[in-house]
């Protein structure tokens, strides 16, 4: 059964704020609300807010997905700004890694994409590399010049994954926009693909952790309306959060 009393699951997609604008307002890329809606889900927006709020928007949803954006601050996972570091948003940071939290308490699904992926790991006490380029040897190209649906380098899925039960391969090709990566993995979360550069491109939750995560670096949103694949990921998803319960299978 779903938390609420529509037949399909409620996801609540995490957002943004633009207020360099005249009119500041709530954002989230089109492309989230269209995969979770093709998928069978009910997609929910959820703006910054107070933890108070936080609680009743997870008890709300049957599922989390954290979107992408601006890079995570430094100061969410306690080291110094790179000067590489790009725009960032304190408060988005802090309803994340709340919505993190409660979603895990509460034993909801989480899906972190791009951003999300990160956000998620610094929420449960991992690091973020602030910049590929500076900071890692030998990077392969992350950030893209190719439009946003077309795959342009390789994952390597480790076979003792939910990502491989979903995909049933072992290597995959993907979109990339990012200029940032997971550093030192949080304790509840384990590495399950890796670009060929070493870079993690996707985790999932461990053993001893008490719910649902996933995470890629890649944006699958961007992709599902003509890859199969991507869209798998969000069916998958969205099926684990009609049972959470359940979705939490050791791999």
């Amino acid at each position: 059964m779903t938390a609420s009393a529509y037949p399909k699951p409620i996801i609540g997609i995490s957002s943004s704020v633009i207020d360099h604008n005249a009119i500041p307002s709530v954002h989230v890329h089109q492309k989230y609300i269209e995969a979770v809606s093709e998928a069978g889900g009910i997609p929910l927006v959820i703006p910054l807010g107070s933890k108070e709020k936080i609680e009743a928007w997870v008890s709300i949803c049957d599922g989390l997905i954290l979107s992408g954006g601006e890079d995570v601050d430094p100061h969410s996972y306690g080291a110094q700004p790179d000067p590489a570091l790009r725009k960032t948003k304190a408060a988005r940071d802090e309803t994340e890694i709340q919505l993190v939290k409660e979603a895990v308490k509460k034993k909801k699904p989480v899906f972190g994409i791009c951003r999300g992926i990160a956000m998620m790991n610094a929420a449960l006490g991992g690091t973020v590399l602030q910049d590929i380029e500076t900071l890692h040897d030998q990077p392969i190209n992350h950030y893209q010049k190719a439009a946003r649906p077309e795959a342009t380098h390789d994952v390597l899925i480790e076979r003792n994954s939910r990502l491989y039960e979903y995909l049933k391969k072992e290597q995959i090709r993907v979109n990339s926009m990012h200029h940032q990566a997971i550093g030192k993995l949080a304790p509840t979360l384990k590495k399950v693909g890796q670009a060929k550069d070493g870079i993690i491109e996707a985790v999932q939750e461990t053993e001893e952790a008490p719910s649902y995560l996933l995470g890629v670096q890649w944006h699958p949103e961007e992709m599902a309306k003509d890859d199969r694949l991507m869209k798998s990921l969000f069916e998958h998803f969205i099926e684990a959060c009609h049972q959470p319960d359940r979705a939490a299978v050791s791999q």
